[in-house]
């Protein structure tokens, strides 16, 4: 397993529209697997080729990769974005993730990418 921490310059989401949550905005890429007043669960699917809409991931969080493809990561304005994956590492991949603001992921590659998202709805614990 390795762990990556991702999280420098954290941004400051409180004025997010909820309408462009992952949830909402991205349904067939996100699903809610658990949620509370603490956490929300979420498994992350790209399928090859598909479009990701935008949309932004409100909470810090873990993500933990179990099925990686090659992505390309854009900003709202169509910028491509480095996604903070090593050159090398075991998997599972686990990333410690800052909120992130409007973005679309693309899978560039032949197979699936999975990963499951814990969200922090409080934060980190220090």
């Amino acid at each position: 397993m390795t762990f990556l921490d991702a999280s420098q310059g954290q941004n400051q989401p409180a004025d997010w529209s909820p309408d462009q949550d992952a949830v909402t905005a991205a349904p067939d890429n996100h699903d809610v697997l658990y949620e509370d007043d603490h956490i929300r669960v979420l498994s992350v699917t790209l399928r090859p080729g598909a479009p990701e809409p935008l949309h932004h991931h409100r909470y810090p969080s873990l993500f933990i990769i179990d099925r990686l493809a090659p992505l390309r990561d854009f900003d709202a304005a169509g910028n491509e974005v480095q996604l903070p994956i090593p050159k090398t590492f075991d998997m599972p991949l686990v990333l410690q993730m800052p909120p992130q603001d409007l973005h679309s992921v693309l899978n560039v590659g032949e197979t699936l990418f999975h990963g499951t998202r814990v969200e922090f709805k409080r934060g980190f614990a220090p």
